[in-house]
């Protein structure tokens, strides 16, 4: 398996489980949520900058939905949505 933090690719017994019922593992290997377990402060951090970009990316469109738009991607999403394009056309 790769882990998603470091990029390498590892066996499975360096991945703890997630689910033990279901059989599914965290994405990151255990030394890398160690890393992140150890480092609690840094963890805060990303989340207190995730929830700020949240909330100032924040678009209102034209057709009167709200939505969030982290990448370029998600407004081209929403641009290409049938609500948006049955509520633009209305118009």
């Amino acid at each position: 398996m790769e882990c998603t933090k470091c990029h390498r690719i590892l066996n499975k017994d360096q991945f703890s489980y997630k689910n033990i019922e279901k059989k599914i593992y965290y994405l990151h290997c255990d030394k890398c949520r160690e890393k992140i377990m150890n480092n609690k402060e840094k963890k805060q951090f990303e989340k207190e900058q995730y929830n700020f970009v949240k909330k100032t990316n924040i678009i209102e469109c034209e057709c009167g939905r709200k939505y969030i738009a982290f990448r370029d991607y998600h407004i081209l999403r929403h641009n290409n949505s049938k609500t948006h394009i049955a509520k633009i056309s209305n118009i």
